[in-house]
């Protein structure tokens, strides 16, 4: 069972991969700002239809 970080605000091209910038959003885990790596070892799934995205992140990060 995961925990919502927030809601994806938008993308930072960094070059070598874009960057997520996440902010907090009505029922998050906190009202932290993250930086997540829009790669494959960080984004598991991505549902278009329900909006959600789940990736492998630790919220303490």
């Amino acid at each position: 069972l995961g925990q919502l970080l927030g809601k994806i605000d938008h993308l930072l091209e960094t070059g070598s991969n874009d960057v997520m910038v996440v902010k907090p959003c009505a029922g998050s885990l906190d009202d932290r700002e993250r930086l997540l790596p829009y790669t494959e070892q960080c984004v598991l799934a991505i549902d278009m239809a329900a909006g959600e995205m789940k990736v492998d992140w630790d919220a303490d990060f």
